[in-house]
């Protein structure tokens, strides 16, 4: 069985945990004790290779008697895709930068932001060019080092309204991406079934290592800086991901111990 509680105790100031039953996972119903997935403050409404990929994660963490994985972020509007960008841009030095007068790639804060998602393999095919416009927005309207918003609220809304109006730049635009954040999940154990799920060919997926992220928890907000997470762009579910989860865990033999 899941070890349920321990990861709810970790949110217990957070926010609540809550329970979501995939559409149409009632037919593995049987094939691991629980099937419902748990989420945080998350969007689920997700293509269906990404819900099975969530189903998956989930069936595994029975199987190897691991804390129930925690979705932390989903289907993500534009708007809840700004905040991150910004503390990233911020972090990096873009308003440190722009203080000294440097701007587009010689602002380390605007580099790292354009290089990211122009080498984001499952990002919009124009995010790079869609992120050097957006850095451009931001150090005309940067407000003041001393202010604790890198970017004033008008500036904000219309980084919003021009992620929109190209269609989106991340996965989580289109619910082709999930986030497992690791304040609320063990990070060594999101790691393991990851790496079983790639080890054994499951599922075609892009993770990316966003764990560096985060910003004290006064400043979060629900569009604003997201937290340690393991990022997962899901392409398609394989032959052995789908015999997976048509196999009752009962069914599967694996060594428990490492190698």
């Amino acid at each position: 069985m899941k070890l349920l509680f321990e990861n709810w105790r970790k949110y217990l100031t957070e926010g609540p945990v809550e329970k979501y039953r995939i559409p149409g996972s009632d037919k593995y119903s049987g094939n691991w004790n629980d099937i419902d997935v748990a989420y945080k403050d998350s969007d689920l409404n997700f293509e269906e290779p990404t819900e099975d990929f969530v189903l998956i994660l989930d069936k595994l963490a029975e199987l190897l008697n691991l804390s129930e994985p925690i979705i932390t972020s989903g289907l993500r509007l534009p708007k809840r895709q700004v905040g991150p960008m910004v503390y990233l841009w911020d972090k990096n030095g873009g308003r440190e930068d722009l203080a000294k007068h440097l701007k587009g790639e010689s602002n380390r804060g605007s580099k790292y932001i354009i290089d990211l998602y122009a080498n984001c393999a499952s990002c919009n095919k124009t995010a790079g060019a869609i992120a050097t416009v957006l850095v451009g927005m931001w150090e005309e309207g940067a407000n003041p080092l001393e202010s604790p918003h890198a970017i004033p609220s008008d500036v904000f809304a219309a980084s919003a309204d021009y992620i929109g109006e190209q269609g989106g730049i991340s996965a989580h635009q289109h619910g082709k991406a999930v986030d497992y954040g690791i304040v609320s999940n063990s990070d060594e154990e999101i790691n393991q079934m990851l790496e079983y799920i790639k080890g054994n060919d499951l599922v075609n997926m892009e993770v990316i290592d966003e764990r560096g992220l985060g910003a004290p928890a006064a400043t979060r907000c629900s569009a604003g800086p997201a937290a340690p997470h393991w990022h997962i762009s899901v392409y398609g579910v394989n032959n052995n991901g789908k015999e997976f989860l048509e196999t009752p865990n009962e069914q599967i033999h694996i060594s428990r111990d490492p190698e």
